[in-house]
């Protein structure tokens, strides 16, 4: 009898032990595997980007001048304020401008008469003092031939020598001289003048109505003005100042930004004239597009100095940008940088039978935060967080 019990008690041991085994076993199962985020990856396509840094400027750093000397009268502005496109900046002195001004007026006048009366022939009291003029060389050329044919007459009986005869015929040549004069200043009076004499007084006039307009634009240039909204710059002289034509007096800018960077001459021909880009710093985006290259190279740093306008004004002047050109775009997969792991090899960690299969890939293009890889496929579960803590084929669990 107490064999018997004593059997049942071992068999009860045996059992509970066994189940103790069997738990442990499961338990150190699911403490092995390890707890990992996942993600499908799918090809995609994405924009190819050229990456560089750049300085946020203004557009344009003008120098203003006067195209006439003399001194300055009067500065609407100063350094550092804000003006509008139309305002008036610098003022000269207008006294010699406006002098100027008056005499190539009446010039221009002058020859716009006598241009008019080229055209146009003379005036009814002109014609009528022309004609008395006429008159006057006729009765004269009257009187001389016929006291011409006198003396003739008189050389032939005898009565007068021949100097006094060539006397009297010089007389008469010059009277008829004077009436065919007066006779064609008649007939050009009355059928106006000849085509090139007209084409003669046209050019005086055109000449002096451009010599007009050259100094009415001298007048109107006396006052500088902003073409454009922007800021001043520096002011370079001071009211009372003479200052010579040419000389730049105002140094302003306009408020249009844009980004300046030096691209390499690899990357030059892959830019061109209104290629998008994204400016990025302290996490503002903002888009642009190229709006200026140069075709010489920067003697130092060798690159060619490229210009992009702002779509809209949120960064402060002088911030360095990071600059990403857009210039095509391209087919592949892409993970979060991250994820992969470095042994002398790239890889990555994929989902195959609930493990951890490490995966060797191969870099390409960086875009933002992740970066194009070969070596995956369409659906393939990639771990992207919790893959440090791994070996190639450990057991995992997949975390939401």
């Amino acid at each position: 009898m107490k064999r018997s019990v004593l059997a049942i008690m071992m068999i009860f041991a045996l059992i509970w032990t066994t189940g103790c085994s069997i738990r442990s076993t499961e338990q150190s199962t699911e403490e092995k595997k390890k707890p990992v985020r996942i993600l499908t990856v799918q090809e995609e396509t994405r924009p190819m980007a050229l990456e560089y840094t750049g300085i946020l400027g203004s557009e344009e750093l003008k120098k203003l001048a006067f195209k006439s000397g003399g001194k300055i009268k009067k500065i609407f502005v100063k350094q550092g304020e804000q003006i509008e496109a139309g305002q008036p900046l610098m003022q000269i002195d207008t006294s010699d401008l406006e002098y100027g001004v008056s005499g190539a007026r009446g010039q221009m006048d002058a020859a716009k008469a006598q241009y008019d009366k080229a055209v146009n022939g003379a005036a009814p009291e002109e014609l009528q003092q022309i004609e008395a003029n006429v008159k006057k060389a006729q009765d004269s050329y009257n009187f001389a031939q016929d006291n011409y044919e006198k003396f003739q007459i008189l050389f032939q009986q005898g009565t007068i020598s021949q100097s006094e005869l060539d006397q009297v015929k010089l007389e008469f040549d010059i009277r008829e001289s004077d009436l065919k004069s007066a006779k064609e200043v008649e007939k050009q009076a009355k059928s106006g003048a000849r085509k090139e004499d007209k084409a003669a007084a046209k050019g005086q006039w055109e000449q002096a109505k451009a010599e007009y307009n050259y100094r009415v634009s001298l007048l109107e240039d006396a006052t500088i003005k902003a073409d454009t909204s922007g800021y001043v710059v520096d002011v370079l002289y001071e009211e009372g100042e003479l200052v010579a034509s040419g000389y730049p007096v105002l140094v302003v800018r306009n408020d249009n930004q844009v980004v300046k960077v030096g691209v390499s001459s690899k990357d030059f021909e892959k830019v061109a004239i209104g290629t998008k880009a994204k400016i990025i710093t302290e996490g503002k985006r903002v888009e642009g597009e190229v709006s200026n290259i140069g075709q010489t190279p920067d003697s130092q740093t060798r690159t060619y100095p490229i210009e992009i306008a702002l779509s809209e004004k949120t960064i402060p002047l002088g911030s360095i940008v990071k600059v990403e050109f857009i210039i095509g775009e391209e087919i592949g997969v892409w993970i979060p940088i991250t994820a992969i792991m470095a042994s002398g090899e790239d890889y990555v960690y994929v989902v195959k039978d609930e493990k951890a299969t490490r995966r060797k890939v191969t870099l390409g293009e960086v875009n933002e935060d992740d970066v194009k890889v070969q070596g995956l496929a369409n659906n393939d579960q990639v771990i992207v967080e919790g893959m440090q803590r791994l070996k190639d084929q450990d057991q995992i669990s997949i975390e939401k």
